[in-house]
C-alpha cells in the first residue's frame, strides 16, 4: 500500500550498462519521482594513485551525462570523482560546466577527506555550487577503507560554507558521530535556519534493519525530519524490484514504527532532496 508514496532517491549506482528508457521505467514502476545517480565507478577506489586513470574517468561522466540528457528533470547525475586524479580540479569545472552534470559523489578510499592537498578542489567544487555526497562509515567495497571515512572528517567542509553536502548511510556503526557532525554545522548557523546549513544526512542503507530503527528515531529526535533524505543504494536501477524493496522497508519505520506525520515522511521520502539540490541559500 505504501507504494502510493511518490520518493525521490539521493543514492543510485551505475555500472555504465544502462539504458535511459529503462531505468525510467523502472522508477514509474516503483514510484520514483526523481533520482541522484551517479557516474559508473571508474576503478579509482585503490591505494595506488599510478592506476588512476583520468581517461576512464571521462568516459564515465560522458556515459552520465547522456543518460541524463534523456529525462533532466527525473535523473539527476552526479559524478564519481576521486580527488588524487590527475587535473581532478580542470575536470570537476567540466563535469559541471560543460558535460552539466550537477554535483559529486566521494568515498576515501586510501585517503582522508580534510587533506590539505584537496584544497583547490574544494575551493573549485564550492565556486561552481555543486553539491557533494560522500560515503561515510563502514564500507564493503575496500579493505581497511574504513579508517579514512569517519563522520568526524568532514568537519573540515566549514571552510567551504558554500557546500552543501550529505553524508551517506548515517555513518553506521558511527551514527552518534555522524549526528553530531551535522549538529554541529546546524548550530553554526543556529538551529531555527535549517535552509542555511550545509551539512544533509543521506539515510541509505548501511545501517542493517537490526540498528536502522533505532538509528533513524535518534536522526529524527535530534534533528528532525528536515535533514534527512532518503537514498536506496540501488546497484541496478533498470530494476524496481531493487527501488521497492528498500522504500516498503524505510516506510513501514517511518510510519508505523516511528509514527512520523504524513508531512515529515514526505520531507525524508521526497521534498527534502529538493533543498539539498538547490544549494547553502
Amino acid at each position: 500500500m505504501y507504494l502510493v508514496y511518490s520518493v525521490s532517491d539521493c543514492h543510485v549506482h551505475s555500472k555504465g550498462v544502462e539504458k535511459a528508457e529503462r531505468i525510467v521505467k523502472a522508477m514509474d514502476a516503483a514510484n520514483v519521482e526523481k533520482i541522484v545517480l551517479f557516474s559508473p565507478h571508474p576503478g579509482l577506489m585503490t591505494m595506488d594513485t599510478s592506476i588512476i586513470s583520468r581517461e576512464k574517468f571521462r568516459e564515465c561522466v560522458k556515459f552520465a551525462s547522456d543518460i541524463q540528457r534523456y529525462d533532466p528533470d527525473r535523473i539527476i547525475c552526479f559524478a564519481f570523482i576521486d580527488p588524487r586524479m590527475e587535473g581532478a580540479v580542470y575536470e570537476a569545472e567540466r563535469v559541471v560546466c560543460d558535460l552539466e552534470l550537477k554535483g559529486f559523489k566521494m568515498i576515501p578510499a586510501g585517503w582522508y577527506p580534510y587533506e590539505e592537498r584537496f584544497r583547490l578542489l574544494f575551493e573549485k567544487i564550492e565556486s561552481l555550487r555543486a553539491p557533494i555526497i560522500f560515503h561515510s562509515g563502514i564500507s564493503w567495497g575496500f579493505p581497511d577503507s574504513s579508517r579514512f571515512c569517519r563522520p568526524v572528517y568532514y568537519e573540515f567542509l566549514m571552510f567551504y560554507p558554500k557546500i552543501r553536502f550529505a553524508l551517506a548511510h548515517i555513518g553506521w556503526p558511527w551514527v552518534d558521530e555522524c549526528l553530531a557532525t551535522a549538529g554541529r554545522f546546524l548550530a553554526a548557523v543556529g538551529w531555527d535556519n535549517i535552509d542555511k546549513t550545509q551539512m544533509f544526512i543521506d539515510i541509505t542503507p548501511g545501517t542493517p534493519r537490526l540498528w536502522r530503527s533505532e538509528a533513524l528515531r535518534k536522526a529524527i529526535v535530534y534533528l528532525g525530519s528536515d535533514l534527512l533524505i532518503f537514498g536506496s543504494d540501488n546497484g541496478n536501477p533498470e530494476d524496481p524490484e531493487r527501488f521497492k524493496k528498500v522504500i516498503l522497508s524505510d516506510l513501514a519505520i517511518l510510519k508505523e514504527e516511528l509514527g512520523l506525520t504524513e508531512d515529515s515522511i514526505e520531507k525524508i521520502m521526497k521534498r527534502n532532496l529538493e533543498r539539498f539540490l538547490k544549494g547553502v541559500s
